[in-house]
């Protein structure tokens, strides 16, 4: 699920890296040593990302962060990310059944 970078603070990017920093770019759940800026690419597997634990963008309090290496962070929202996809089905299915009751009428 793409970020929505306007709930994210205007110093997000820093947040982010210091915490990354903070870490020794070690992912937090499984320990993974992640790419430091400025390392080749390789494999988006060793990206560190830093996830919001209250899947809260606007919350930076730092005990709601945790580096996490992209795999990690995928399965920590995974339970997150089907909840809203199946929330936001709910909703247009809502809004579309209220128009037909509309145009019934």
């Amino acid at each position: 699920m793409p970020m929505d970078t306007k709930r994210y603070p205007s110093e997000w990017k820093k947040i982010a890296t210091e915490k990354k920093k903070a870490v020794g770019w070690k992912c937090e759940v499984c320990g993974k040593q992640c790419r430091r800026p400025g390392e080749k690419f390789d494999t988006h597997k060793r990206t560190l990302t830093v996830a919001h634990l209250n899947h809260t963008p606007e919350d930076v309090r730092p005990e709601n962060l945790k580096a996490m290496c992209a795999p990690c962070h995928l399965r920590y929202d995974a339970k997150h990310h089907a909840e809203t996809r199946m929330n936001k089905k709910k909703a247009a299915l809502e809004k579309r059944r209220k128009e037909m009751e509309d145009d019934a009428t």
